[in-house]
């Protein structure tokens, strides 16, 4: 059976063994605009959509791949910078470096969204939503970034309602190799980079350790100093990552996986207490995710089979010393650790169906504690709580002849303290390839638990009121769909592509207070996320390529308001530009533009419309030897001013210059 034994080997090598201003006329100009040409980067094998290495044409869900090469050419730093230009992906990040960064896809909450590193669920548990702090994440050892968009709770379980991130770290592979990268630029930034990677016999390394560190600026707008000074608020971070793995026999081999980051950074936490410059407020995080598994082809190849473990710890400390009566003192720590195993089976029956089964067991735990005092008033951290979720899922990939594919999936997950969700996804594709059209549909329904803090936290403050969490919660469910078409021309030159969305999410949790100003979470309202991504990709020439996105996104509580969500923009488009000058240099140039949203105001706690803007970037790279390559990129290229949250101010023009050596 030839195919099952190509399908089987793409797997072993791709899956990372994986369980699993009106700026709309200048963004125009730079489009007819992500480098578009090659084949592969057309249609690139994937992984996370179906847990089985896949053409993307045969994906039913929509999905975006950003590659090393990308990574390299656009020169790239952190997760959140590559995702920041992606159709229905909404970056938010409270200041510069370091500071909290959400991400939102097509309109669903942060929590909704579910990220993967090597296959390691890194869901916070001592996060108050379980949400993911991107602000730590450097792109340290990434080969790929793959994003699905949509409800994919059928093979991820909890949290995955608007869609999952997964994030590839580089596989050894040939000779050995050893990497440096030296860069420094504005902020009193620097830049290092050492890795190694290769394979010799059966083993297979890849180590690589990072360490960025700026000066930074004041996340705090000027118009809210209250006319103090502006205070650098620094970060600085060190990023350890390693993947492993051994060839035991033909048909057996293990892996290890990890990742070790230990970053800190200046916060300014307060506003409207005339002590917004916050010298000594500081913020400290520690994250370990790992991984081992044990993976066989069995069967002559029909059953690829792959035993796993993983562990994260998540360790985070608010220090702050009194430095006037009227600034805070702070002192608390937030702790939280996963531990899972799990299994996934492929079963590759015939010609047209793969089955994939699997299941696990996992444990969460979180723990907080320490105080705040605001001048007096003193909130404590007092939460401390456990849960246990089982879980199974069952999948069929069908491939019916070269024009049509599906899946069809089903899952059930069961939690101690809170009962059980069942949830299904149904793809399909029809690709006409004579005519270069291809249409793509999903169903599927999707779900998030509360978070142990949601059900069991408690902050009591000296007032005699508290924050007390509400072991009655139900789950947050989803029900969405998408239908998209593609469409190529001018002998594949340019492409055009429209996808639909909608995306209902039931009994959405929120916080409500009491007459004493008690306060707990409940159930009380539901969100309708409906919108259009639409995109045009042409290369131009031999050597220019451009592509353009376009995303409109209506999100929005279902009362009798309908009032929007928070920090979600109805419009969002980015353009991007690329040029190779000759087989040596490359020049890539980009811009983002976010539109009007709706946002909490940072002093008065009120909801206001804040405004929009537009971000151009440009990075080039140039061959200067055939093992050393010269790098620049500059952010904020005109030096814009803006509040990506309110009250936060966004770094202006920021540049990095350097090289990366190879030995």
């Amino acid at each position: 059976m030839p195919r099952v034994r190509v399908r089987a080997r793409l797997l072993e090598d791709k899956m990372p063994q994986l369980s699993p201003s009106q700026p709309a006329a200048a963004l125009l100009v730079a489009a007819l605009c992500a480098p578009f040409g090659a084949s592969a980067e057309q249609n690139p094998v994937v992984v996370t959509a179906t847990r089985i290495a896949t053409p993307q044409s045969q994906i039913g869900s929509s999905v975006s791949v950003i590659t090393a090469e990308q990574i390299a050419r656009r020169q790239y730093k952190t997760v959140a910078g590559a995702l920041r230009s992606l159709p229905g992906v909404d970056v938010v990040q409270a200041g510069g470096p370091g500071q909290q960064t959400s991400v939102f896809i097509r309109g669903a909450s942060s929590s909704h969204t579910l990220v993967l590193i090597d296959g390691i669920n890194i869901t916070d548990p001592s996060h108050p939503t379980g949400a993911v702090d991107f602000s730590g994440l450097l792109l340290d050892n990434v080969e790929r970034i793959e994003v699905v968009r949509g409800a994919q709770s059928t093979l991820y379980g909890a949290n995955a309602i608007g869609g999952v991130i997964n994030i590839i770290t580089r596989k050894g592979q040939g000779d050995p190799r050893a990497t440096l990268t030296l860069q420094a630029g504005n902020q009193a930034t620097n830049y290092q980079q050492v890795g190694v990677d290769g394979a010799a016999s059966r083993f297979n390394y890849s180590l690589s350790g990072t360490h960025l560190k700026t000066h930074g600026d004041s996340v705090t707008p000027e118009d809210l100093r209250n006319g103090l000074p502006a205070e650098a608020d620094h970060y600085r971070n060190e990023t350890l990552s390693a993947r492993l793995g051994v060839q035991a026999t033909d048909s057996v081999d293990f892996s290890f996986t990890g990742r070790y980051i230990n970053d800190q950074t200046g916060i300014d936490p307060e506003a409207g207490f005339g002590t917004i410059e916050d010298a000594d407020a500081e913020l400290r995080n520690r994250e370990l995710f790992v991984r081992g598994a044990a993976h066989a082809l069995l069967l002559d190849g029909r059953w690829d089979a792959t035993l796993a473990s993983s562990y994260i710890d998540y360790n985070r400390r608010n220090d702050n010393s009194r430095t006037d009566p009227f600034a805070t003192l702070q002192q608390t720590r937030f702790q939280g650790d996963t531990l899972e195993f799990s299994t996934n089976n492929d079963l590759y029956l015939n010609q047209a169906n793969t089955l994939t089964l699997g299941g696990g067991t996992k444990r969460e735990r979180m723990n907080n504690d320490g105080f705040s005092d605001f001048g007096g008033f003193i909130v404590s951290e007092l939460s401390s709580a456990s849960a246990r979720t089982n879980y199974a899922y069952a999948q069929d990939q069908l491939n019916l002849g070269e024009r049509l594919f599906g899946t069809a999936g089903v899952r059930l997950d069961d939690r101690d303290d809170f009962g059980s969700e069942l949830t299904y996804r149904l793809t399909g594709v029809y690709q006409h390839t004579p005519s270069g059209t291809r249409f793509n549909a999903s169903v599927g329904t999707g779900f998030r638990p509360p978070s142990l803090f949601e059900l069991y936290g408690f902050t009591p403050n000296n007032f005699g009121s508290a924050y007390s969490g509400n072991p009655d919660l139900e789950a947050e469910k989803s029900f969405g769909w998408e239908l998209g078409v593609e469409q190529s021309l001018v002998s594949d030159r340019l492409q055009v592509g429209l996808t639909w969305f909608r995306n209902d999410i039931e009994n959405l949790i929120e916080t409500v207070f009491d007459a004493s100003f008690n306060s707990t979470p409940e159930n009380i309202n539901k969100v309708h996320l409906r919108g259009v991504e639409s995109f045009v990709a042409a290369q131009l020439s031999k050597r220019l390529s451009s592509r353009i996105d376009y995303t409109f996104t209506d999100a929005s509580v279902s009362d009798n308001s309908d009032r929007p969500l928070l920090r979600r923009p109805r419009h969002k488009a980015s353009a991007n530009l690329a040029y190779a000058a000759s087989d040596k240099a490359s020049i890539d140039l980009s811009a983002d533009y976010v539109g009007e949203r709706k946002d909490i105001d940072r002093v008065t706690g009120a909801v206001k419309e804040v405004s929009d803007y537009t971000v151009f970037n440009a990075a080039t790279t140039y061959q200067l030897y055939p093992a050393l390559r010269l790098e620049a990129r500059i952010e904020n290229l005109l030096d814009t001013h803006y509040e990506p949250a309110d009250g936060f101010a966004a770094l202006g023009r920021y540049i990095l210059l350097g090289f990366t050596a190879e030995l």
